[in-house]
């Protein structure tokens, strides 16, 4: 199992960082989308990721708080991208890949607003709405899964690991 994790591994951090910034990107318009919607300033999750910087009990909303949880979220996507892109040779097969992102992206809210945000995070609690960030932490996870297709084990880690090469069969 160690080897299937590690082979590869920089082609597929790389991708699992440009695939988390994209879909964080997508994940960040959607919230903006649904902030503009329920009346609050479209730049208002920028200022609640803020909170996670500065352990703050309340969003600031000043210029260099957007930029704040511009970074932090944009961080966050891109490491939490790698982590997939990391665990997607133990999937086998595009289809159980897209199940994992599903489950990735339900754990991250599991994580991020159940735990973390009960714990040390009390806004995430009171300020967003939980029902969109089940649906939006689940799409960002299916978002990841087309990114990591190729990266799916199609066959057994064990079989995959003792399948002979091209190369290695020409030598027989």
């Amino acid at each position: 199992m160690l080897e299937t994790l590690t082979s590869g591994i920089e082609r597929r951090l790389a991708r699992g960082v440009v695939a988390g910034t994209a879909a964080g990107l997508l994940f960040l318009l959607a919230n903006m989308w649904y902030a503009d919607s329920q009346g609050m300033p479209a730049v208002a999750p920028l200022w609640d990721i803020s909170t996670i910087f500065h352990f703050a009990d309340k969003p600031d909303p000043t210029p260099e708080n957007l930029t704040v949880g511009l970074v932090a979220h944009l961080t966050l996507a891109a490491a939490f991208g790698a982590t997939l892109a990391f665990l997607a040779p133990l999937v086998r097969g595009r289809r159980m890949l897209f199940a994992a992102g599903a489950a990735f992206g339900l754990a991250l809210y599991v994580v991020n607003f159940q735990i973390l945000g009960r714990l040390f995070f009390e806004w995430f609690q009171e300020g967003p709405n939980q029902t969109f960030e089940v649906i939006a932490h689940l799409g960002y996870g299916l978002l990841l899964a087309p990114f990591m297709g190729d990266l799916a084990s199609s066959k057994p880690a064990e079989a995959h690991r003792h399948a002979p090469t091209k190369a290695s069969a020409a030598r027989t």
